[in-house]
């Protein structure tokens, strides 16, 4: 597939979906290139859903789930060629059960050798990550994502692994005055303060704002007038409040009696909804704004749209001031990913956001600039209680919570951060 289409439907899903989307478009291709069949397919999702055996040898350390999945995979016939690749597993496993055992409790078996059948597996070239991925979503369930985003790689190319990040600026080559952007959001997402950086740059700042919802109409409608005539750019955000509206979108957007300056452009928010209109959904350039996976991606995102290279010198001293940047969106990172831990994670859901992150850098970099006006030492104690009582902290009302976010901004966010190759996990 065209690497630009990949990424126009790639960005409309959720991260949900889009390994789903990437892991379809993999075993199509083999499946295409005759060294998979529908039923290997067919396989991976079922597993041993179809099989019955209760004699489970195994039963004093494995799942009946798992034990089930193995014997699917022993009388399965992988590719053309009806290899049945695993027909020998359960013996192997009754005859090395210690070091299968120790193989199922890893903490990331799908990056540890397996027993038996590692040399076989990458001996071949066309199927083996395939194979591979079958056996840890058989055996490890719980690893089966990241099981598929390395068949993924392997399959697609490595850039295909990773996660898509689109700026603004991508979107807005792809825009037309009749062709509005959709964001569609999920919880603790905002690119407001996105799209407003990216109108500074393009000299439409500031840019023409309505938050949707009850008797909102009107003044929405008067602000799209205003930028249809002026060339001015229109904000409509929570557009879910207000379907309605939303179903009159295409008309508006394509009037018969006048013209629409060159210049005007429509930004829409939204989250989420089964009633939201098919034909302004098709006509949109859509945009799902998901917190990204990973710490890395996470501060991969962050780097692209909302810091950038002016932000970075904006305070003197520029090392000790970006050093503090970094280790904001580290830990801003590190707590969008502990969301997705549920209950063990967080005792309490929170919906944190980029405001978060940006209010607490705002806070910051005042208080440098005033330090070094003065010429008086940071006030850690000061930054530490802004960041983790009042910006974050003040979302925060269960008492572990606020003492676990304590630990980690008294650990990244002080005076150390500024030696030389500081690393962020070694006291935690």
């Amino acid at each position: 597939m065209n690497r630009k289409v990949y990424r126009y439907i790639n960005r409309g899903l959720f991260e949900r979906d889009k390994i789903t989307f990437k892991l379809l478009m993999a075993t199509k291709i083999l499946i295409k290139a005759g060294s998979l069949t529908n039923a290997d397919v067919g396989l991976l999702l079922k597993a041993g859903g179809g099989i019955d055996d209760r004699n489970n040898p195994f039963a004093s350390w494995m799942q009946q789930n798992v034990w089930l999945n193995i014997k699917a995979l022993s009388k399965h016939k992988f590719g053309n060629d009806h290899s049945m690749f695993f027909k020998e597993l359960p013996d192997r496993i009754n005859r090395n059960e210690q070091v299968w055992k120790k193989w199922v409790d890893e903490a990331e078996p799908e990056n540890v050798p397996v027993p038996d059948y590692e040399e076989k597996i990458s001996s071949d070239q066309v199927v083996g990550h395939f194979i591979h991925l079958c056996l840890v979503r058989s055996i490890r369930d719980d690893r089966t994502l990241l099981a598929c985003q390395q068949f993924i790689s392997a399959t697609l190319g490595d850039e295909y692994g990773q996660p898509i990040t689109d700026q603004i600026a991508d979107l807005y080559e792809e825009t037309r005055p009749n062709r509005p952007v959709l964001y569609l959001l999920s919880p603790g997402s905002d690119p407001t303060n996105t799209i407003d950086e990216f109108a500074k740059k393009k000299k439409q700042f500031p840019t023409g704002k309505v938050s949707m919802g009850e008797e909102m109409e009107i003044p929405a409608m008067q602000l799209i007038d205003q930028g249809m005539t002026a060339g001015k750019w229109v904000v409509l955000s929570n557009c879910h409040l207000s379907l309605e509206f939303m179903a009159e979108m295409e008309e508006i957007l394509f009037p018969k009696d006048r013209e629409i300056h060159p210049d005007f452009r429509l930004w829409i928010t939204c989250e989420p909804t089964n009633e939201f209109p098919l034909g302004l959904l098709q006509l949109a350039i859509k945009n799902a704004t998901d917190p990204p996976k990973g710490i890395q991606a996470g501060m991969s995102r962050t780097f692209q749209t909302v810091v950038n290279q002016d932000f970075l010198e904006k305070v003197e001293p520029y090392d000790k001031w970006r050093s503090i940047v970094f280790a904001l969106c580290f830990m801003h990172s590190v707590l969008l990913e502990r969301r997705k831990f549920g209950p063990l994670g967080f005792c309490i859901p929170y919906a944190f956001n980029n405001a978060d992150l940006e209010a607490s850098l705002t806070f910051i970099e005042k208080h440098m600039t005033t330090s070094l006006n003065l010429n008086i030492p940071i006030s850690w104690k000061a930054i530490q209680y802004m960041v983790s009582d009042v910006q974050y902290g003040g979302k925060i009302t269960d008492g572990l919570d606020r003492e676990m976010f304590g630990c980690y901004t008294q650990f990244w966010i002080q005076e150390q951060i500024f030696t030389p190759n500081y690393c962020f996990n070694h006291q935690i």
